[in-house]
C-alpha cells in the first residue's frame, strides 16, 4: 500500500508514495489547484540526502536531457523537469498500472506464469519503445543521440491495467552528447541484467539492451530468475553472463508451452557476441511481431488488460479507494489553503495599549491561561516607569514598542446602553455629571500643574510624549530577556533539506540564530531526509551565555542505514505489521508499518523488527522476529499461518 503524504510541492501537490529507489523517490500527484480538474500525474524527485552527491545530480538531470524530447506510446512522457526547494524534480505520465517484477512476484505466489502470448505482446512493445531511444535524432542539428538504457530490468517496464507497455527510468542511460563517461571499473545497472560487454567495461550500443530484454522475455516465460546465484554471489552472477551460450537454457525445458520459433529467438537476443545477436531492438521486435501474427492473431492489448486486472482485482479495488481518499483529501487542504477575507471588525469594538519599559512578564493572550501564568517570569520594574498616559481621540491608533517585544490587543468594554426607566435613568445621568466633574478636576490639574495630580491607583501620570494625546492606545508591547542560539555546521554544511524547530518553532538557517527565552525547558528537533531524527532538550542558564548573550550548540546527525524486505505468506493474503524493536535504542520515531502480503521489497531502516501476519478471515496468525540488515533484501517465503488456539 502507498504511504500517504498530501504536501504541496510548488505547484503541484503530492498525494502519496508509491516508490522509492537508490538516489530518487516517486510520488502520486496532481495540481495544486481546484480548476486542474484532478489531472493525476507522477513526481520523481531526487531524495535530500543525495541532493550534494554530484553523480546522482548528474545522473537525474541526464534522465531529463535524454528523454524529455521523447514521444512514443511505449515510453512514460515527460512533462516538466525543474527545482523546488532544492530537490530536482520530474513531472511526468501516470502509468496506473504494475511493473514486470510485481506481476513475476504476483504470478510466482499464484504458481502460475504469464501466458505466451502475453510474453511475447509485452517484449515485442518494449523493444519498440527502446528501438525508439536508440535512433532518437535532434530535432534542430539532426544528431543522433546514440543512446543505450543500459538498465532495462522488469523493474523498468510498466503494464497498464489498459494493456498497454511503457518503458521507465533512464536515469542511468548515456547518450553521446550528454558528456558523461563511465569510469573505470564502474558497472551501472543491474548485476543481474548486464550485457557481457557490460561486464567487460566495453563500449555499449543498443544490442546491449538488447540482450537484456532478452533476459526479460527468458525469465517471463520460464517464471524463474536468469542469472543469479546462491547467496548472491556477484562474482558467480558475472561468471555466469561471461558464459552465458553454455549456460543459458532454451526456455521450452522449463516451459513446454514455448515453441521452438520462440525458443530460438530467445538465444538469439541472449548470444553472448553483439555481432551475432539482434543488431537493433527494431529486429527483435520484428521477428516477436511476425511470431505473434502467425501463432497468436487474435491476442491484443484488450486481452492482456483482462488477464492484468483479474491478477491483481484485490489491489486494484484497495487502490481506487485510496486513491479516492487522498484525492479528496487534498482539495479540501486545497481549498483551505485560499486565504479568506478577514472578517470586519465591530463597530463598538476599541482597544488599548499601555508602554511598560524595563518590565519582564510572560506573553499572555485575550485571555490569562493558568499555564502562561505558572511559566511567567516574576513581574519586576527596573528603574523608575515613564510617565506616560493615553486618552481616546475620535479614529487614530497607534502602538509603541522596543526592542524584542510582543504585542498583544485588550479588547475595551463594550459602552452599556441606558435604559428608560426614570428613576434609574435619573441616577445615571447624575451620576455621568458627576464623573465628568471629577474628569475635568484632573484635566485642570493635568494642564496647570502635572506634578500635582493625587496617587491614585491604576492611574499613570502622563508622558512627555504629548503627541500621544491624539491617538487611540491598541497594544501592550511585552519585553522579554532573551539568548540568542547559535547552532554549529552539519556533517556535510547542507542545510538546504534540514528543518530545525526550537519549541516547535522554526529555525531560520539563513540567519544561523534564533532568540529564544532564558532558564525556561527548551527542546531542539533536527530533521532531514536520509537522517535519524535529532531531538535534544535542555535549559538555557545565565551563567552559560557569551558576552552578547549567545549560546553556542554542535548538532551531530546519524545517516540513516536503510535495507528491504520481501514477504510471502500461506495462504497468500495476510494483513502484515512490521514494528521497530530499536525505537528506544537508536531515537527511530518510526510508528508500526501496515501492509498486505505478498510484500515486495519494503524499505525499512536497518534494525530488529517484529513482523505480526494475520488472517483474521482464517483465524490464522504468526509472528517473527527478523534483522534488517543495510543494503540487503530479507527475504521470508511461504511462511505458513498458524491457527489462533
Amino acid at each position: 500500500m502507498s504511504e500517504t503524504v498530501l504536501k504541496k510541492f510548488g505547484k503541484y501537490f503530492l498525494l502519496d508514495r508509491i516508490g522509492e529507489g537508490g538516489m530518487a523517490e516517486i510520488f502520486r500527484a496532481r495540481m495544486a489547484s481546484l480548476d486542474a480538474n484532478g489531472r493525476l500525474l507522477v513526481i520523481k524527485r531526487i531524495q535530500g540526502a543525495f541532493s550534494n552527491n554530484q553523480e546522482f545530480v548528474s545522473m537525474f538531470r541526464s534522465e531529463v536531457q535524454v528523454t524529455m524530447r521523447f514521444a512514443h506510446p511505449n515510453i512514460v512522457q515527460l512533462y516538466e523537469a525543474g527545482e523546488e526547494n532544492g530537490q530536482q524534480f520530474i513531472a511526468m505520465e501516470l502509468v496506473d498500472g504494475r511493473n514486470l517484477r510485481q506481476l513475476l512476484s504476483k504470478l510466482g505466489h499464484k504458481k502460475e506464469l504469464l501466458p505466451v502470448s502475453a510474453c511475447c505482446f509485452v517484449i515485442e512493445q518494449a523493444a519498440a519503445g527502446l528501438h525508439y531511444a536508440h535512433t532518437f535524432k535532434d530535432r534542430i542539428t539532426g544528431e543522433s543521440l546514440n543512446l543505450v538504457h543500459r538498465d532495462v530490468s522488469p523493474q523498468n517496464i510498466l503494464i497498464s491495467y489498459d494493456g498497454n507497455i511503457k518503458v521507465i527510468d533512464f536515469g542511468i542511460a548515456k547518450a553521446a552528447t550528454n558528456g558523461e563517461a563511465t569510469r573505470a571499473g564502474v558497472i551501472k545497472g543491474k548485476l543481474s541484467y548486464l550485457s557481457p560487454e557490460q561486464v567487460l567495461g566495453e563500449v555499449l550500443d543498443g544490442r546491449s539492451d538488447v540482450f537484456a530484454l532478452g533476459i526479460v522475455l527468458w525469465e517471463l516465460l520460464t517464471g524463474r530468475r536468469l542469472f543469479v546465484a546462491e547467496g548472491e554471489n556477484e562474482f558467480q552472477v558475472l561468471k555466469m553472463i561471461e558464459s552465458c551460450n553454455t549456460f543459458v537454457k532454451p526456455p521450452s525445458t522449463i516451459n513446454p508451452a514455448v515453441t521452438k520459433e520462440l525458443d530460438e529467438i530467445v538465444l538469439h537476443a541472449l548470444t553472448r557476441d553483439p555481432n551475432k545477436r539482434y543488431q537493433s531492438a527494431e529486429e527483435m521486435a520484428r521477428a516477436l511481431r511476425k511470431l505473434l501474427a502467425v501463432q497468436f492473431s487474435d491476442f491484443g492489448p484488450s486481452d492482456l488488460s483482462t488477464f492484468i486486472k483479474k491478477l491483481f482485482q484485490d489491489l486494484i479495488v484497495e487502490d481506487r479507494k485510496q486513491l479516492q481518499n487522498v484525492n479528496g483529501r487534498a482539495e479540501e487542504l486545497i481549498k483551505l489553503g485560499t486565504p479568506a477575507p478577514a472578517p470586519a471588525q465591530p463597530a463598538q469594538q476599541q482597544t488599548v495599549a499601555i508602554q511598560i519599559d524595563q518590565t519582564r512578564i510572560a506573553p499572555l493572550g485575550n485571555k490569562f491561561e493558568k499555564s502562561q501564568i505558572t511559566n511567567a517570569d516574576k513581574l519586576e520594574v527596573a528603574g523608575s516607569p515613564q510617565r506616560q498616559m493615553k486618552v481616546p481621540a475620535a479614529s487614530r491608533s497607534s502602538s509603541y514598542t522596543n526592542g524584542n517585544s510582543q504585542r498583544i490587543p485588550i479588547t475595551q468594554p463594550t459602552p452599556v446602553t441606558p435604559s428608560n426607566g426614570n428613576g434609574a435613568g435619573f441616577l445615571k445621568v447624575l451620576f455621568t455629571f458627576s464623573a465628568l466633574g471629577g474628569l475635568g478636576y484632573f484635566g485642570y490639574l493635568y494642564v496647570n500643574n502635572p506634578s500635582s495630580l493625587p496617587n491614585i491607583p491604576g492611574l499613570v501620570s502622563p508622558a512627555a510624549d504629548t503627541k500621544s494625546l491624539n491617538e487611540f492606545p491598541t497594544e501592550i508591547a511585552v519585553v522579554k530577556k532573551n539568548a540568542v542560539v547559535h547552532l554549529g555546521m552539519f556533517p556535510d554544511g547542507n542545510l538546504s533539506k534540514t528543518r530545525v524547530s526550537i519549541n516547535s518553532q522554526v529555525f531560520d538557517l539563513e540567519k544561523g540564530s534564533m532568540e529564544v527565552p532564558v532558564g525556561e525547558p527548551l527542546q531542539l528537533i533536527v530533521e532531514r531526509p536520509g537522517f535519524v531524527t535529532y531531538t535534544k532538550d535542555f535549559t538555557i542558564k545565565e551563567n552559560e551565555l557569551g558576552p552578547a548573550r549567545e549560546f553556542k550548540m554542535d548538532v551531530k546527525l546519524e545517516p540513516m542505514r536503510y535495507g528491504t524486505i520481501s514477504i510471502s505468506t500461506r495462504p497468500a493474503l495476510a494483513d502484515v505489521q512490521i514494528i521497530n524493536l530499536d525505537q528506544g535504542a537508536r531515537g527511530l520515531a518510526q510508528t508500526p508499518v501496515t501492509l498486505r502480503s505478498p510484500v515486495d521489497q519494503q524499505k525499512l531502516p536497518a534494525g530488529n523488527y517484529k513482523i505480526l501476519i494475520r488472517n483474521e478471515s482464517l483465524q490464522l496468525e504468526k509472528s517473527i522476529t527478523v534483522p534488517i540488515q543495510e543494503g540487503k533484501d530479507t527475504v521470508l517465503t511461504d511462511l505458513q499461518l498458524e491457527s489462533k488456539n
